[in-house]
């Protein structure tokens, strides 16, 4: 009860600050009313890290991301080379954001922009490949380039590709009459 009554003090203090600070790993953007605070050419004003005034009672509000590297893990997959083999891979995506108001405005989720940015083309790129090619280093940059290019009509810059326990597998698809 006492817990519940100190974050409702909390809350309504809150409303009643007329401040944000923003710290060194993140950046933002700032609505009043609900739309974004732009400049004279029509961009959203983006806020760097430090001390910015805003109005109170959220009339003003700060949406913040980080824009420090990040890893985001595609989980297991698997395809069929170019020459026939059958690969289970685990890629993992290290990225940033390098267009706050894009990655803010234009995207519900970073991590989901990264996904979508990466899993079919890390696919596309590893199924035109032969599998002597895909142990080679330079995969990497091929699957890097590839995630990159996507990556930035979303604000994020794909810094690298990797693949963990890249394997020949055998795929076996059960099906059912449910």
């Amino acid at each position: 009860m006492f817990d519940r009554l100190v974050e409702v003090l909390v809350q309504c203090a809150d409303l009643f600050r007329f401040w944000t600070v923003l710290y060194p790993f993140e950046k933002g953007v700032m609505t009043r009313f609900g739309k974004v605070r732009t400049d004279g050419e029509n961009r959203a004003v983006v806020l760097n890290p430090g001390f910015h005034w805003k109005l109170p009672f959220n009339m003003d509000k700060a949406i913040t991301d980080y824009v420090v590297p990040s890893t985001h893990s595609m989980g297991n997959e698997s395809v069929t080379t170019k020459d026939g083999k059958s690969i289970g891979y685990h890629a993992i995506v290290t990225y940033q954001v390098n267009d706050i108001e894009k990655a803010l405005l234009e995207v519900h989720d970073v991590d989901h922009a990264v996904r979508d940015a990466c899993s079919g083309e890390i696919a596309r790129v590893l199924m035109s490949h032969t599998w002597a090619e895909i142990i080679d280093d330079q995969i990497y940059d091929d699957l890097t380039k590839a995630c990159r290019k996507r990556g930035w009509k979303w604000g994020i810059e794909i810094m690298a590709v990797q693949l963990a326990g890249l394997a020949l597998v055998k795929n076996l698809r059960l099906m059912s009459n449910s």
